[in-house]
């Protein structure tokens, strides 16, 4: 009788840290989906906007060292009008979204803590040694923006050169969140590119506020 009963507290003991487990990764997946708007719009850019014509435009030289510069104040100004016209057509910008999250290296835990750079702050054990993937209905951002997953599409300089019946824009990816043990700061990195040769890996560093997750601070860590 006590071994039936020991066996019945393991099983109840497994299924509430299953239950665990389901709501960190629940608010994981919460948080990522909260913080994304504020991620692509620190990242997204028109590519159909080109600036070095603008620049070449308004570009003078020096008679005297023939050295050349350019007035910045028209050059800002030509580039503000040509985002609005750009922005008001009818194109939708297409962004590929990686499938699924990818994983975060553990040394991620030690640099949230001396970001914030508090004695108190403890990293969470959660384990992050697997993906989820991403819903593309929740990924909330600018209307004139779209997204598909990038599995749909060939895969690096194809993804480029590949002739769509729509926009391609921009491709971007995200990792799995590492959370401090008050689960009120986190670090995950995530990846944004224009180009086969133009992408960026960044390290964004986010935190509560308020009751709402925003941006800290967002490194960037590679470029090609």
């Amino acid at each position: 009788m006590l071994k039936k009963i020991f066996v019945f507290i393991l099983i109840l003991l497994s299924l509430a840290s299953c239950d665990k487990k389901i709501d960190q990764l629940e608010f994981e997946k919460q948080v990522a989906y909260e913080i994304f708007p504020q991620l692509l719009d620190s990242l997204h850019e028109d590519t159909r906007l080109n600036i070095a014509p603008i620049i070449s435009k308004y570009k003078k030289v020096d008679t005297l060292s023939g050295e050349w510069f350019f007035d910045k104040e028209k050059v800002l100004e030509e580039i503000e009008r040509r985002k609005q016209i750009l922005y008001k057509d009818s194109v939708k910008l297409i962004t590929a979204i990686s499938d699924s999250t990818y994983l975060l290296k553990k040394r991620n835990a030690s640099l949230l803590l001396k970001h914030f750079n508090s004695n108190r702050l403890t990293p969470d054990t959660t384990n992050l040694d697997f993906k989820y993937q991403i819903d593309l209905d929740k990924l909330k951002a600018d209307e004139k923006i779209d997204f598909k997953y990038a599995s749909n599409f060939p895969r690096f300089r194809e993804f480029w050169t590949t002739d769509y019946d729509f926009y391609m824009n921009a491709i971007f990816s995200m990792s799995r969140i590492r959370f401090d043990s008050s689960f009120s700061y986190g670090v995950l990195k995530c990846g944004y590119g224009t180009g086969y040769l133009n992408s960026g890996g960044y390290r964004v560093y986010i935190k509560k506020v308020q009751g709402r997750w925003i941006i800290d601070e967002m490194d960037l860590i590679s470029r090609s």
